[in-house]
């Protein structure tokens, strides 16, 4: 057998980081950071704990960079497309939201976690601040360009009753009707 090519260490260098991030997200979603080790992720990732390091120096790297992760997944949720209208990025913005916090619970459960561990983490603490603001930010621009009086406004409503709705659906065992809700809110701001 010859010996792997650069190519396919890189490769499988990359896939294991993968797995890692992606045992650490179930890890980290169950049991949040204080409770999560890096004995449980490297399991989890049936890997060693030494192999692990080789990758992630720490549990706060590695905690850091499944939020990077989840962050870039919250990045593409937001449509602001300038060849569509803007009720129709509005609709499939809405739509993403609700297509998340349905189908990526883990990443929608450590996100909120995340939030509010307070001091404890700044920078994280920061990040979360910023993408909430983001979010405020590309909401008041579709409103804006749906005419919409105090789009700032409208788009801080907007996302609390998001942020609600995701906190709902993490909590509940019977969350109420997620469809129902997102066509309410739909026709709500696109009559």
């Amino acid at each position: 057998m010859s010996p792997r090519t650069a190519v396919q260490l890189e490769e499988n260098r990359k896939a294991t980081e993968q797995l890692i991030l992606k045992a650490a997200l179930k890890v980290f979603s169950i049991h949040g950071f204080a409770g999560a080790s890096i004995r449980a992720i490297a399991k989890e990732a049936k890997i060693s704990d030494g192999l692990l390091y080789n990758y992630f120096k720490s549990k706060e790297d590695l905690v850091f960079a499944v939020m990077k992760s989840s962050f870039s997944t919250l990045d593409s949720i937001i449509v602001n497309d300038e060849s569509a209208s803007p009720e129709t990025n509005f609709k499939n913005s809405v739509s993403n939201f609700f297509t998340l916090i349905l189908e990526e619970k883990e990443k929608v459960r450590l996100l909120a976690q995340m939030g509010l561990h307070g001091k404890k983490f700044d920078l994280l603490n920061q990040a979360t601040i910023s993408k909430y603001q983001q979010s405020v930010s590309k909401f008041e621009l579709i409103f804006r360009k749906m005419g919409k009086p105090n789009p700032q406004l409208e788009a801080r409503v907007l996302v609390a009753a998001l942020d609600g709705v995701m906190f709902e659906t993490l909590l509940m065992e019977q969350p109420f009707d997620v469809e129902n809700f997102k066509k309410e809110l739909i026709q709500k701001y696109c009559p």
